[in-house]
């Protein structure tokens, strides 16, 4: 039997996890969102030790694999990994340095009945003291170490494998040109070349896949610096967008929409209305941020991608406001100074402060979740931020009236409130819920309707390791707390998503051995390779259950 240092070490081109027998099933060119009843069952998980520690750990009856670590090849030009000395053209090639599952879509069926899924990770903006061996910035070099990674996964002998030199394997980073379109695109421009610091994204409905830019002020500084287009007038306003690209189609060119506004972007959640038109849901990444809503203009046609091209560049951009128990919508005038300036225009227009906003999800009932990772600055409380000082965080559920994620108003409740319910009195989980948990940041349904919730503590060594918690929002184990995965020291979750049928989960785990204090050469743990020498590297992890049986249901 291989030893588990050797199974961890498994590279990119041959790792997988097992999976049940009866690969899941193909809907053509759209992109898989979560249908059907809700059902609420345990997944009967042990208890898991949450103390930090150098590997990582499953629950009772899961299995975990790596699929693809930091400078493994996406493109087949890439060369071998050399993380002490780390190039531009070298890191264009390989998978990113960070990373979070932005959305899982489902190709058409091939003729050879093989099951295939496309995975889009966005890759946010390396830490240059974990990345780099002299801890310095090199700004061109980050930039193509971030971006995103679009990986076909293939079905092959019960097995998901990352497939080398597939047909819609592709790198976006610093380099890829972009439209810009919709109200600002001429006033801004409406060609860049460049996708930067996306913190994260959503699949649609229409099969397309949206990503976040975050802030970008202080990268656009440091590429500006070494090359000139980025210093050049007005590009700061090419910049901070929803980008969305068709992740099968290599060749088209990704879409900056803004339409939906531009700010630092947190979660993002897509959905249709009752009578057909595109939601989308924005969280705003600040202590204290704002939850954006985008109504198209039109419907969603048949069609997938491109009968959609101009969806999204025409509609109704709105920030919630909290009016007693409920969120209400108050539109913006969706000029183009409000949409270049969507957080002071959200902000002017009343919008709530949420406590640091992050992970958003859509139940298949039509309920929005939201995760907050806390604030410590916070003062005063409401009814959506009911604690002050505290750093924990909490995840809110918001229920549209008449389940119609367009209508005008929302019922607002609190899904749980973070931390040790042994050490702070005011947690808050589900009655008999075995785990807890600090600082939720991503948010994700799996196809029976169970809540996936990653958590994310910024690196601080704290009393629990970040983890995978699952948690019924549905029938007699509403909100009851499990832990399904538990990341190494200094690691934190970056969502997950799941194959059609729920058999099997894609998952990122971010960044680990990244403590305070940690550096490339001094790193709190060496994940997954556990090799002297090596660096820790962010993975995309597969989770099965080892009977063969859903993970998700």
């Amino acid at each position: 039997m291989p030893s588990r240092r050797a199974f961890l070490a498994t590279t990119a081109a041959t790792a997988a996890f097992a999976a049940a027998p009866g690969a899941p099933g193909a809907k053509e060119g759209v992109a898989w969102a979560a249908t059907g009843a809700v059902t609420a069952s345990s997944l009967d998980l042990a208890p898991l030790d949450p103390k930090p520690l150098l590997d990582d750990r499953v629950g009772r009856g899961l299995v975990r694999s790596v699929l693809i670590r930091w400078g493994d090849a996406v493109l087949p030009a890439a060369p071998a990994f050399a993380p002490d000395h780390p190039s531009a053209e070298a890191a264009g090639h390989q998978f990113g340095w960070d990373g979070v599952v932005a959305g899982i879509t489902v190709p058409p069926p091939a003729g050879d009945g093989i099951a295939r899924l496309v995975a889009t990770i966005a890759h946010p903006w390396p830490e240059p003291a974990m990345a780099f061996p002299d801890g310095a910035a090199h700004p061109a070099i980050a930039a193509r170490m971030q971006g995103a990674s679009v990986l076909d996964l293939q079905f092959t002998g019960g097995r998901w494998l990352v497939v080398a030199g597939g047909y819609q394997m592709r790198r976006l980073d610093d380099t890829t040109l972009c439209r810009l379109t919709g109200p600002a695109a001429g006033a801004v421009g409406n060609v860049v070349q460049g996708l930067l610091a996306p913190s994260g994204g959503a699949a649609t409905p229409w099969g397309t896949v949206l990503l976040g830019e975050d802030a970008v002020a202080p990268h656009l500084a440091a590429l500006a610096g070494v090359e000139k287009r980025f210093a050049a007038a007005g590009m700061a306003a090419r910049f901070g967008w929803v980008t969305e690209i068709d992740p099968l189609d290599p060749f088209n060119i990704p879409a900056k929409r803004t339409a939906l506004g531009r700010f630092p972007h947190a979660g993002i959640a897509a959905g249709r209305s009752a009578d057909g038109r595109a939601v989308v849901f924005l969280a705003v990444d600040r202590p204290e941020g704002r939850l954006l809503r985008f109504v198209s203009a039109a419907p969603v046609a048949a069609g997938g991608p491109r009968a959609n091209d101009a969806l999204l560049d025409s509609g109704t951009l709105a920030v919630a406001r909290l009016k007693g128990r409920k969120l209400v919508w108050q539109a913006l005038d969706g000029t183009v100074p409000s949409v270049v300036g969507a957080l002071d225009a959200a902000s002017a227009a009343g919008g709530e402060g949420f406590d640091h906003p992050a992970g958003l999800a859509l139940a298949p009932g039509g309920a929005l979740f939201l995760a907050c990772r806390g604030n410590p600055a916070r003062r005063t409380t409401d009814f959506l931020n009911p604690r002050a000082g505290n750093a924990a965080g909490h995840v809110l559920a918001f229920h549209p009236e008449g389940g119609d994620l367009a209508a005008a108003a929302f019922a607002a409740e609190v899904a749980l409130l973070g931390g040790d319910p042994k050490q702070d009195a005011t947690a808050r989980y589900g009655a008999g819920s075995p785990a807890w948990l600090a600082r939720p940041a991503t948010l994700s349904f799996d196809p029976a309707g169970r809540l996936w919730i990653g958590s994310d503590q910024g690196g601080e060594i704290s009393a629990t390791a970040d983890g995978l918690y699952a948690m019924d929002v549905r029938g007699p184990g509403r909100y009851v707390l499990e832990a399904a995965y538990f990341a190494p020291l200094g690691a934190a979750v970056g969502g997950i998503g799941f194959s059609p049928k729920g058999r099997s989960g894609f998952a990122m785990v971010r960044h680990p051995g990244a403590v305070a204090g940690a550096d490339f050469a001094r790193p709190a743990t060496r994940w997954p390779t556990v090799r002297p020498g090596m660096p820790p590297q962010s993975a995309l992890i597969g989770l099965a259950r080892r009977d063969g049986g859903r993970l998700g249901g």
